[in-house]
């Protein structure tokens, strides 16, 4: 077993079991707060960020942790945890199972495993660089279509797209596409990544959004950019798509 096989076996355990925390607060009354940034936060996405970084801090000492809801640790290290305990908290919040917890593993900035637990619907998805994609023991393939005309297209809130300055290219997507579903945050992925959707339009992302899914994509043999175009998770959008769709999808930018 090599060393990111046994990261990868190790951390997702972790990750499963934090999920369950948060599952247990799902459907319940929670107290909603809202941070500085307008988005919202529970007691859910908290307890469960502590518990991740616990047991990442026991099982990897040496290595540095970015958490969406408790900041930063060892910035500075080879190896660099990121997690979202909740993404999809507002799903979350109304009862709909679609939210994951997400965690990734940045080398020297470069994503190398990806872990999202869909705790609702009992789905675990794992990948390490050069180790392929699994969805609960099954490998994972992106779809291979060639062409947006009659594409499976997930995307973001159409709020997003407009902060972002390219609700056009939503409008766009629409006049092209068969079929456009709003199905947000990491289940969007989740669907590229079982080749049940053909590319996910996320206009606007954080980095621990998006570091599991670039590894995840990737060794399901897909493909991710920025609305610029940029293979980054740096940005402030992110697209997932098989490899044969990012020239097209970005040509209606």
């Amino acid at each position: 077993m090599t060393d990111l096989e046994e990261i990868l076996e190790e951390a997702t355990d972790i990750v499963e079991e934090a999920s369950e925390i948060a599952l247990s607060y799902f459907r319940q009354a929670v107290l909603i707060e809202s941070k500085a940034d307008g988005t919202p936060v529970t007691i859910a996405d908290k307890k469960t960020e502590e518990q991740i970084r616990k047991e990442l801090e026991r099982a990897f000492p040496k290595h540095g942790i970015l958490g969406e809801e408790f900041g930063t640790k060892d910035l500075d290290a080879e190896y660099v945890w990121t997690i979202d305990p909740i993404d999809g908290t507002r799903s979350f919040i109304s009862g709909i199972p679609l939210f994951g917890t997400l965690v990734g593993l940045l080398h020297r900035g470069d994503p190398v495993v990806g872990i999202m637990v869909l705790p609702a619907l009992n789905e675990t998805y794992m990948a390490a660089r050069g180790l392929g994609a699994y969805c609960d023991g099954i490998q994972l393939h992106v779809s291979q279509r060639s062409s947006l005309d009659g594409a499976f297209i997930s995307c973001g809130d159409s709020s997003g797209f407009e902060a972002a300055g390219k609700k056009k290219m939503l409008h766009s997507l629409v006049d092209k596409v068969g079929n456009i579903r709003g199905y947000t945050d990491c289940f969007g992925h989740s669907l590229v990544l079982r080749g049940a959707a053909d590319a996910m339009v996320d206009p606007v992302v954080s980095i621990w959004d998006v570091a599991p899914l670039a590894c995840l994509v990737e060794e399901a043999g897909g493909e991710y950019f920025s609305l610029e175009g940029e293979a980054t998770i740096q940005g402030k959008s992110f697209i997932t798509c098989g490899p044969n769709l990012k020239h097209e999808i970005l040509s209606l930018v």
